[in-house]
């Protein structure tokens, strides 16, 4: 037996009617109450039939309910026919001729009104998804979902949103818009039957949802009577929405639901736990977690099935850009570094332009700087922007012809295309190689004594140069064989002496950003790291070739190698610790996917394999964030987590989602570190002034505010190699071109430099540098001889008798500082250059100008 109820679908004018106004007599009150009841259960054929019979017999003329089904009877209301004056009492006489049918029948109506009822009396209702459990309690308007990351709870009467990430102790609360009327029973119970996330975009989609059209038939199936619901919605959009559900006759609750279409529907049963929704909320959130409020709406909920809504729509009018950005946010708030590091998950990664980037950047910066009444001070002038690229990203100070090639392009996108330059440069290479250089290899480490520090960073520069992706540079660093003699990455191994914790240190820190040391005599006592992990961590490291015990110097014609012996112990036990990786429970055991790395199959996979595919990987939640917090605090002064190794939950982020988006790019554009470094360098962060500007930003609690929240610039010191490059392209000393690329390798007069102003490789805003290292600058014989009228190339090339004394003295300014002098300081300079000096007291005068210089503020740090 088939039912096909009349369609329910208003004719277009009902709305017009105004219930309110009308009279009890009004004939047009009977096309309200039709219109009011289409979500009423179906009304079977036969009983149409029969009514339209019974009225006919009565009143002797037929209101054929048959051929004109509700839009007939709708207008028959509103005729002006002499017996439809009447109404009202035809009504009863139909009420009558209804009740008298159910009850002689007992025919039972399954439509969706009947299924919407009995859910709602039944209580929870769940399926289990592909990518875990769901649940729904329709009569408290209450959704959730629970998967191996994370349990969500909706509740539209409260208009509240919890989330609580696997494991965590913290419940992340936020709030959420939405009419929790009639129709949201209705968008909610279809929703969660289909399977399709509660995001922005399905409220959006399943909005102002209505039935036009359902049917049902019986079957047996295995003796068992089955309801077979076929359900058509329309929305406020007008798109169709089909809905296939088999019902228990009796109570009209669903068993399963059917998805998909031709050979690749798949049926779903629904089952209804005997548990309260109390029961339930509590067993998911316990009343002992840390409550955190947070700005984020509905928008940013399950994005981990949003594959899901593959017919989904984005909202009329909506701006593509609006759309990228609300889904870069959206997918990347669940795996947020807020917590313990170890509970953190895998960066998740949205593919966006390098436009798109950008804008999320300055984006996320102006919520941040509103949110924390924070005002940033001005954008940095063009000419401090053209110093502060060269030292970040050649390493250098420009020299006069490029200062000058610099203020005569009047291009309005002089800047980005200065940076491509920049990084396309064989000075960025080599600056870039420097300052991996110092991350990788610990303070007070002379690499001289194992084969020079030349040789490993003319590796990192090749690599860089060659725009090799940044985790195959750390891979072939972390699986480098041979003899320690052949240098290049091998001298990392050196420098640390092949100790399995000592390496263990290293990689965790610039790898990881994360002080895992901490846990290796005793339990972190600020992070949840436990003295097993680190063991667990250096045991990978175990493997490699070196004789027994402690190793004062290397030998160079030692031998990197893996071998198929050596463990680790806890201290002061015999208690072996195999290898394991951070935050997983257990160790990767041979055969097993866990083990796998590289092209080997995991029984034959090297410990080091291991350890390097799965550092490197796209899923580690840790070394995307830990490098791009790294260049960030490069280029920036301060880290977006400060100090830049020490991840963790007493260390947050300053604004996780600037991290998580940068970490997004970096993994998306297959861990490119140029790609990285250039949205920085262009962000609206980067280009701000260094200085205060007014009175009213310098009180000092306020500019350590800004600093924080990177409203400011901060000043950065120059690093030793740095300051040399600096000096001999001011100088123009051994340089017949000042504008070429620099010789940093194989330079004798730079490496005795390095030696002598070496500083620790610290916070790159503090200066380090002491009395010693001031003295070299004052009285040193790089400088005598660089500012010598004698021997220095850039006083030599002033005497050329076109320069007037003004002139030469902006030269000087933007040889060093970038810039031309100011009037006053021209005013100033003068007395050193008197209008009738003879040649050589001009050269001497040159001279004192350009010591001053160098030996100034402004030319020693980055601004």
């Amino acid at each position: 037996m088939t039912h096909d109820p009349t369609s329910s679908q208003s004719p277009e004018d009902l709305g017009q009617i105004d219930g309110d106004n009308l009279s009890a007599d009004d004939d047009s009150g009977f096309a309200v109450m039709l219109s009011d009841a289409f979500d009423a259960p179906p009304v079977p054929k036969t009983l149409v039939h029969r009514l339209d019979e019974g009225i006919a017999a009565q009143w002797g003329e037929s209101p054929e309910l048959i051929s004109s089904r509700l839009g007939g009877a709708v207008a028959a209301a509103r005729s002006e026919t002499n017996w439809f004056r009447t109404w009202p009492l035809a009504a009863a006489v139909a009420a009558a001729f209804m009740i008298a049918f159910v009850l002689s029948s007992g025919s039972s109506n399954h439509a969706w009104a009947a299924v919407v009822d009995a859910i709602k009396r039944q209580g929870l209702m769940q399926f289990e998804a592909a990518d875990g459990l769901r649940w729904l309690d329709l009569s408290n308007l209450v959704v959730g979902r629970q998967t191996e990351s994370k349990t969500q709870w909706v509740d539209l009467r409260k208009r509240e949103v919890l989330t609580r990430l696997a494991d965590s102790n913290t419940l992340f609360r936020s709030s959420i818009e939405m009419d929790d009327g009639d129709s949201a029973a209705d968008l909610l119970l279809a929703a969660f039957l289909l399977d399709r996330p509660l995001s922005s975009e399905t409220l959006d989609q399943f909005g102002g949802i209505t039935v036009i059209e359902q049917k049902w038939n019986e079957r047996t199936v295995g003796g068992r009577d089955i309801i077979d619901l076929h359900v058509r919605f329309q929305t406020a959009s007008d798109q169709p929405i089909s809905l296939s559900l088999q019902l228990d006759p009796e109570t009209n609750l669903p068993l399963a639901v059917q998805s998909g279409n031709g050979e690749k529907t798949q049926l779903t049963s629904l089952a209804y736990p005997d548990q309260s929704l109390t029961e339930l909320k509590s067993s998911r959130f316990p009343n002992d977690l840390t409550i955190v409020d947070s700005t984020d709406s509905i928008g940013s909920l399950d994005h981990a099935t949003a594959g899901n809504l593959g017919a989904s729509q984005p909202r009329a009018g909506a701006n593509a850009a609006d759309t990228a950005d609300s889904k870069q946010q959206n997918e990347l708030v669940d795996t947020l570094p807020i917590g313990p590091a170890k509970k953190w998950l895998p960066v998740a990664v949205v593919s966006s332009t390098d436009a798109e980037i950008l804008t999320q950047i300055n984006t996320i910066l102006d919520e941040l700087w509103q949110r924390e009444e924070v005002r940033h001070v001005e954008m940095a002038t063009d000419l401090v922007l053209l110093r502060r690229a060269y030292l970040d990203l050649a390493g250098r100070t420009p020299s006069v012809t490029e200062v000058r090639r610099f203020l005569q392009d009047q291009g309005s996108d002089r800047y980005e295309r200065l940076v491509d330059q920049l990084l396309s440069s064989p000075d960025h290479a080599s600056q870039l190689a420097a300052v991996w250089r110092s991350f990788l290899i610990p303070d007070g480490v002379d690499l001289d004594a194992f084969g020079g520090r030349e040789a490993f960073e003319k590796w990192l520069s090749d690599c860089f140069a060659a725009r090799d992706p940044y985790d195959q540079i750390v891979r072939k660093l972390l699986l480098a064989e041979g003899r320690l003699s052949q240098s290049g990455p091998l001298l990392f191994y050196s420098a640390l002496k092949l100790d399995a914790d000592q390496l263990a240190a290293r990689t965790s820190r610039v790898f990881l950003g994360m002080r895992l040391e901490c846990a290796q005599c005793h339990d972190h006592p600020f992070e949840p790291w436990t003295q097993e992990d680190f063991w667990s961590y250096a045991a990978f490291f175990a493997q490699i070739s070196r004789p027994k015990g402690e190793l004062e110097n290397v030998s160079s014609v030692m031998r990197v190698s893996d071998v198929d012996r050596g463990d680790v112990m806890l201290p002061e036990t015999e208690t072996i610790v195999p290898p394991r990786f951070l935050g997983q429970p257990l160790p990767p055991i041979d055969g097993t996917p866990n083990a796998a790395s590289g092209n080997k199959n995991a029984t034959e996979s090297a410990r080091r394999q291991r350890l390097a595919a799965w550092l490197t990987g796209p899923k580690n939640p840790y070394f995307a964030r830990a490098t791009v917090n790294r260049v960030w605090a490069q280029l920036l002064g301060r880290g977006i987590v400060d100090p830049i190794d020490d991840f963790g939950v007493n260390n947050p982020p300053v604004s996780p989602e600037l991290l998580d988006t940068l970490a997004s790019q970096f993994i998306d554009d297959g861990f490119d570190l140029q790609s990285l470094i250039r949205s920085i360098v262009l962000s609206k962060a980067y280009r701000l002034s260094s200085g205060s500007q007014t009175a009213a930003n310098s009180d000092d609690d306020a500019t350590e505010k800004r600093l924080k929240l990177f409203a400011q610039m901060n000043v950065k010191t120059l690093t030793a190699e740095q300051l040399y490059d600096c000096i001999s392209v001011a100088t123009m000393s051994g340089q017949n071109n000042a504008s070429s690329s620099l010789a940093r390798f194989g330079n004798s007069q730079r490496d005795m430099f390095l030696q002598q102003f070496a500083t620790p490789a610290a916070n790159r805003a503090e200066y380090l540098a002491g009395i010693p290292q001031a003295l070299m600058l004052m009285n040193g014989t790089l400088i005598s001889g660089a500012t010598s009228e004698q021997t220095s190339g850039l006083i030599r090339s002033l005497e050329a008798p076109f320069f007037t004394d003004s002139q030469r003295i902006d030269v000087l300014f933007m040889a060093t500082l970038s810039r031309p002098a100011t009037e006053k300081e021209r005013e100033l300079l003068s007395r050193f250059v008197p209008e009738h000096a003879s040649p050589s007291e001009r050269s001497a005068g040159l001279a004192d100008v350009l010591w001053a210089l160098i030996n100034s503020a402004e030319f020693t740090l980055n601004h």
